[in-house]
């Protein structure tokens, strides 16, 4: 099988960037990293409501270097109620159940307890390689 060096993994990163105007960022809490068969709609979503919604990424805010595309940090807040553990986050291409689940990030550090009023940032990476 052949083998993505870095020039290539720059070039998907640059087609991933290019094809998507806005890609959308949630959380979700499955306890384990979903598998490469998920879906939006096979992942147990943070539920709608006491503050919670997809967060857009806009295409402008991601930077590339080689591998890696970046987006700028994004802060969910609870309002409302607790969200509960919250065990990872996933990068799809509608708001909605509609699309495509593109990215998911397992938190090795988490899970991370929502509190009513708290809130919790992640700084959206991609890797290519």
């Amino acid at each position: 099988m052949a083998k993505l060096v870095n020039e290539g993994e720059t070039e998907v990163c640059e087609a991933i960037k290019a094809r998507y105007a806005t890609l959308y960022l949630g959380l979700y809490e499955d306890t384990t990293e979903p598998a490469e068969t998920a879906t939006l709609a096979t992942l147990t979503e943070q539920a709608g409501g006491s503050g919670y919604a997809r967060i857009a990424l806009a295409q402008a805010d991601w930077t590339i270097v080689v591998d890696t595309m970046t987006n700028l940090v994004k802060t969910f807040t609870a309002a409302g109620a607790d969200w509960g553990n919250q065990y990872g986050y996933f990068i799809g291409t509608t708001s909605d159940n509609t699309g495509k689940l593109l990215f998911v990030h397992h938190f090795t550090n988490g899970p991370f307890y929502i509190a009513d009023t708290g809130s919790i940032d992640i700084t959206p990476k991609l890797q290519a390689s």
